[in-house]
């Protein structure tokens, strides 16, 4: 009997060890998986558990990845800025997300920044790539965009989007050809302006000139005028004045009562 119970016993024993280590999880896998099954309410506080009990560097994604399905920007963000210095975490995809979350705060500045960062601690990661084209053709960058998108094409070219890219990529082609005859218009209506402010200026100056021209020679007339004037009097008056007559002398004389 002993020895049965004992065998029993020994089943039992191990049974019991394997169902512990079947069903109890730690509370990344817990948060794990009810990101998995979209309880992002569920899932938040076993991932916060995790992160203070350091069981798993990925809780930092799964935790902000649920903040960012909330729609809690700022929160996703600064997990993302914990994870990323942190030892053993997945930098690059940190950074990706921390790309995404920006990018949905409308910090297209920030989100380049962030993909940027991405492809730098992993330069053969794509979806940094393409996210950064995203983002630069968003903000008019069309040049830089269009080289991300061919960049991304390299490195994935068998990418399910390849063909969207490639529509994207002859849409830019023909946006820059079209600013560039734009520009050409411009550059060539600006020189057209210019060269009729010059011609303008140029009739401005002459008529200028001229009219000084005239008002000189009008007032060389009148100065001449007047000094024609001058001398005909200094003519008239040079055979009259200080001339006296006798007849006045004497009757003047007379007035005065002297004998002649």
């Amino acid at each position: 009997m002993s020895k049965i119970y004992l065998k029993y016993l020994f089943f039992f024993c191990f049974f019991c060890f394997i169902s512990v280590n079947l069903f109890a999880q730690s509370n990344f896998e817990m948060g794990e998986n009810f990101f998995r099954t979209n309880e992002t309410e569920k899932a938040i506080p076993c991932l916060q558990k995790s992160i203070e009990e350091n069981e798993n560097p990925k809780a930092y994604i799964y935790l902000a990845m649920c903040y960012f399905q909330q729609e809690k920007y700022s929160q996703a963000l600064v997990i993302c800025n914990k994870g990323m210095e942190v030892s053993g975490t997945d930098k690059k995809v940190l950074a990706f997300d921390a790309g995404n979350i920006a990018f949905a705060m409308n910090d297209y500045a920030g989100a380049e920044k962030w993909y940027s960062r991405s492809m730098e601690e992993d330069p053969f990661y794509a979806a940094p790539v393409l996210n950064r084209a995203n983002t630069r053709l968003k903000t008019g960058r069309l040049q830089e965009s269009k080289a991300d998108y061919e960049k991304y094409i390299v490195m994935n070219p068998d990418s399910p989007q390849g063909n969207s890219i490639y529509a994207i990529i002859s849409m830019i082609d023909e946006q820059l050809e079209n600013e560039k005859k734009a520009d050409a218009i411009k550059v060539e209506q600006e020189k057209k302006k210019n060269e009729d402010i010059r011609r303008v200026d140029a009739d401005r100056s002459r008529q200028e000139a001229e009219a000084s021209k005239r008002r000189k020679k009008m007032l060389e007339d009148v100065v001449s005028s007047l000094q024609d004037s001058s001398s005909e009097n200094l003519e008239g008056a040079s055979g009259t004045e200080m001339i006296l007559d006798g007849s006045d002398i004497g009757s003047d004389i007379s007035d005065m009562g002297v004998e002649e």
